[in-house]
């Protein structure tokens, strides 16, 4: 299986933003937990705990995702203004190929697979993944060969997609 994509700044704003998600939530849950149990009763901390942590999670969304798309407008710079990818699939590896040069994984070494609203996420380490647009697909035949070849090559484990 191949296609080519462009892989934008917006897109790589997303890749980063898509794995900083998790630290905002565990953030702000223990800045409203620190809030919240100075005072006495079980219910006042309830409410209490709930408010400091939607207020710290907007603040901290904000300042995080500010921050994510600066490092990604300073890191795609270093790219180009677009990056087209050459992507082929097969039994054995996922191959990207950029301007930047060629990247193999073999099936038995992808560390995870994930799905946001606009991609799929091919991860080689915790950090690094592979990108794979949905707006790449020329059909939704072509998405499903390529879900097909996660789900043959990919312990169950290790993929978390959107149902």
């Amino acid at each position: 299986m191949n296609f080519k994509t462009d892989f934008l700044a917006e897109d790589y704003s997303t890749l980063c933003w898509f794995q900083s998600r998790t630290p905002t939530i565990i953030l702000s849950f223990f800045i409203a937990a620190a809030f919240a149990f100075t005072i006495g009763s079980l219910a006042t901390n309830i409410i209490i705990g709930a408010a400091v942590f939607a207020i710290a999670y907007l603040i901290s969304y904000r300042v995080q995702k500010r921050g994510v798309e600066k490092r990604a407008d300073k890191r795609f710079a270093a790219f180009a203004t677009s990056s087209e990818l050459d992507l082929t699939i097969n039994d054995s590896e996922i191959l990207q190929v950029s301007n930047s040069g060629e990247t193999r994984l073999p099936w038995e070494d992808v560390y995870s697979v994930r799905e946001s609203e606009s991609s799929y996420y091919v991860f080689l380490t915790k950090n690094k993944a592979f990108y794979f647009p949905k707006r790449s697909f020329c059909s939704e035949a072509e998405k499903e060969k390529f879900l097909d070849y996660i789900r043959k090559n990919v312990s169950e484990k290790k993929i978390k997609l959107k149902k």
